[in-house]
């Protein structure tokens, strides 16, 4: 089982290296003579500024075992025994695969709660959110985070 999530954490891991390299080299190709037009075209606009204080690492590294963090991605994995909670961060664009499922509460910043039942297996692709979060079921439940730090363009 643990060489399964290996090869998909691998697999996921390498996947996003090959499209950002594609979307990379478009933009090296359209903005081959205009370096200043590659950064006037960065949209950061709907992206909220970096705070450390709400690094998703940072607040939820008591229950996070670290695998990588290069080239704006970083891999963690989350445990989350019943009744643990985890205070509000924010997740840039980022994957999540559950590697044991169970019943977990959303709260999202300026939104609502909401109470998930994450089956084993299940993968998902988010985008940018701030929200915090606590294990409401009975059995401890593991997630495989990936958060990729990347500017936006005007596309």
């Amino acid at each position: 089982m643990k060489q399964i999530i290996l090869n998909f954490g691998i697999a996921t891991f390498l996947s996003l290296i090959i499209v950002a390299c594609n979307t990379a080299n478009n933009d090296t190709e359209t903005n081959a003579n205009d370096t200043a037009a590659g950064v006037a075209n960065t949209d950061t606009s709907s992206m909220p500024a970096y705070d450390p204080a709400l690094d998703p690492w940072n607040v939820e590294a008591p229950f996070a075992k670290k695998f990588g963090d290069t080239l704006g991605i970083k891999m963690f994995e989350v445990t989350l025994k019943p009744g643990d909670s985890v205070a509000l961060h924010r997740h840039p664009d980022h994957t999540l695969y559950v590697v044991q499922g169970g019943k977990i509460s959303i709260t999202t910043q300026g939104g609502g709660q909401q109470e998930l039942e994450l089956p084993t297996g299940a993968g998902f692709v988010n985008a940018t959110t701030t929200h915090s979060g606590k294990n409401i079921g009975n059995t401890t439940v593991r997630l495989l985070v990936t958060d990729i730090h990347r500017p936006r363009g005007n596309r």
